[in-house]
């Protein structure tokens, strides 16, 4: 198995507890985002808009997509590559520099 394989998603979870996204990779380590970290947006007409009030069933709805690559929320069409969040990249360049502008 190549080291690019060994990062890719062997199973995803949702803990509700901590409202975090739990992923576990092919060499069986464990990461974990903090989903208000995640830009979840939804296309409106002239913007891009934030998902808000997302339910912790709703969140729970999250697999594993495109053989490791990335993690999906089907129902609310959201894909995060897993090598981004690895990186640290959890939205487009703007999001990040908001995070980063919150953590100052």
């Amino acid at each position: 198995m190549s080291s690019e394989e060994f990062k890719l998603a062997e199973s995803v979870v949702y803990d509700a507890t901590t409202r975090e996204v739990v992923v576990t990779l092919r060499d069986s380590s464990r990461h974990a985002w903090p989903v208000r970290l995640l830009e979840m947006v939804q296309s409106g007409a002239d913007a891009w808009l934030p998902l808000a009030g997302l339910t912790d069933e709703q969140l729970a709805n999250v697999e594993v997509y495109g053989g490791g690559q990335y993690i999906l929320w089907d129902e609310l069409g959201q894909v995060f590559k897993v090598s981004d969040l690895l990186a640290g990249v959890y939205g487009r360049e703007g999001w990040m520099k908001k995070l980063m502008a919150m953590t100052k």
